[in-house]
């Protein structure tokens, strides 16, 4: 463990909101030999892979905010997967701060 930093934080912060858009734990005990143990790798796989419906737990289209105002759509869900990946980016000096972060939240609840 290093110690803790905005950058592991930022990171942090990615893997949660990977795990909150996959319904999928951060580390996977029984791996296929198709499938990496660590979520952000299994991620990444998909996407090159072009597996898009790894990327997301179905469910999640299915469900609106309390007021319904605002619409969770397949395109506002993506946007939280690359934010999420940018925040899990192995190189800690590409991963947005968490200024971006917000700014980029922002732009996709609005």
């Amino acid at each position: 463990m290093k110690d803790a930093s905005e950058e592991t934080d930022i990171y942090s912060l990615g893997v949660i909101l990977l795990e909150l858009l996959s319904g999928k734990e951060p580390i996977n005990e029984h791996p296929t030999p198709d499938e990496d143990f660590y979520l952000p790798n299994f991620m990444r796989n998909a996407v090159l892979g072009h597996r898009i419906s790894d990327l997301y737990h179905p469910a999640i289209l299915l469900r609106n905010s309390i007021d319904d105002e605002i619409q969770v759509t397949e395109e506002c869900v993506l946007k939280f997967f690359q934010l999420a990946m940018a925040c899990c980016s192995p190189s800690p000096s590409i991963r947005p701060n968490i200024k971006q972060v917000i700014r980029k939240l922002e732009e996709i609840i609005h």
